[in-house]
């Protein structure tokens, strides 16, 4: 069979060719197209990412203008001093003051939790310093003798918005021996909304806890031996509770709710989450405040990002052989508790 040829008209030949034509022009205007439309997509990106950083710069600053504490406006210079003594370079030591929050009624500026965090730079090694509030010192620049819990409270009423840290950081050079460098203060709220805001902490227990006087018939805290999970009201509970213990364990739960909650900040889940870091500011700016300025802070997280667990030291201020106090009684009755004298804490990193 032979195979027929059937001729194009004129009007086909005209059509195939326009057709092949138009193809070609969408040949060659695809990549024009395609490069156009990702220099707009990258265009909206960065307009974005800008947007959000310049947000996030904002919010930061703000933050930090909230929380910093400047002597030098508003008032003069600081209330108190700390006694004379000598800074070492390779230390940084900040001083974390846990309070019950300026609008409690029940002594809302005493401090419940005092501790000083030692740096040591060129090892990296880090020393949790706890010092109980029944420490009975005399507060500086007076010849009044006070429990130590009293300092912040009497500070502040000196100078209200910083004469609370500056008090404390003298008292606490002086019964250390070491130069405080900054101090932080936290209410009850601000620990709470930390430890939610950063999906709870995590701590291990080598035997049962149960605290059932403290607080409320409806609040019993019963934990039993091994790992949990506590968020943020639980925690606190956990860290406040002395009753059925004393205030050294409750100081030594404290240090270790303090270094669960930093393994979860550090966490890449968290700094990776723009959502908590704002939700973080946020608790900041209402409930933190410091004498650090913000490179201060970049600078103190940092060092803090580096440390590890096997180079953490944790010291409680007790009344044991090593525990440098000693217990008595007050004129007025008060049980409390009197240094004993050394330099434990220049040596504290020579002596792990």
């Amino acid at each position: 069979m032979t195979n027929a040829k059937f001729p194009m008209s004129n009007k086909m030949n005209n059509y195939h060719e326009e057709y092949n034509q138009e193809e070609q022009r969408y040949i060659e205007e695809k990549p024009k197209k395609s490069k156009l439309r990702r220099f707009f997509w990258w265009f909206f990106v960065l307009i974005f990412l800008g947007t959000a950083f310049a947000i996030f710069a904002f919010k930061t600053g703000f933050t930090f203008s909230q929380i910093s504490i400047d002597f030098n406006n508003g008032g003069g210079k600081l209330p108190v001093e700390q006694p004379f003594q000598s800074k070492d370079p390779d230390r940084l030591n900040v001083l974390l003051l846990g309070l019950r929050g300026e609008d409690d009624p029940h002594g809302g500026l005493l401090t419940d939790s005092i501790m000083l965090i030692s740096m040591k730079k060129s090892t990296g090694q880090v020393a949790l310093i706890s010092i109980p509030r029944d420490l009975y010192v005399k507060i500086p620049g007076t010849e009044q003798y006070e429990k130590i819990n009293f300092a912040h409270a009497y500070g502040e009423e000196k100078k209200k918005g910083g004469g609370g840290i500056a008090y404390s950081k003298a008292i606490i050079s002086e019964v250390t021996g070491l130069y405080v460098d900054y101090a932080v203060s936290i209410n009850h709220e601000a620990f709470k909304e930390i430890v939610d805001a950063v999906g709870g902490v995590d701590v291990c227990l080598d035997k049962p806890f149960v605290e059932n006087k403290q607080f409320t018939d409806e609040i019993i805290l019963n934990l039993s031996a091994g790992c949990h999970h506590l968020d943020g009201t639980t925690a606190l509970f956990f860290v406040r509770s002395r009753y059925t213990t004393s205030d050294f364990d409750r100081m030594r739960r404290q240090q270790q709710v303090l270094l669960a909650a930093k393994d979860k900040i550090l966490s890449l889940g968290v700094l990776a989450n723009p959502v908590k870091i704002f939700n973080l500011l946020d608790i900041l700016g209402r409930n933190v405040r410091t004498d650090m300025g913000a490179g201060e802070m970049q600078n103190l997280a940092g060092l803090a990002s580096g440390i590890g667990g096997d180079n953490v030291i944790k010291k409680v201020f007790d009344t044991t052989l090593e525990g440098l106090l000693h217990s008595t009684v007050a004129d007025n009755g008060a049980y409390i508790l009197l240094p004993v004298a050394g330099d434990y804490c220049r040596n504290i990193f020579e002596k792990s």
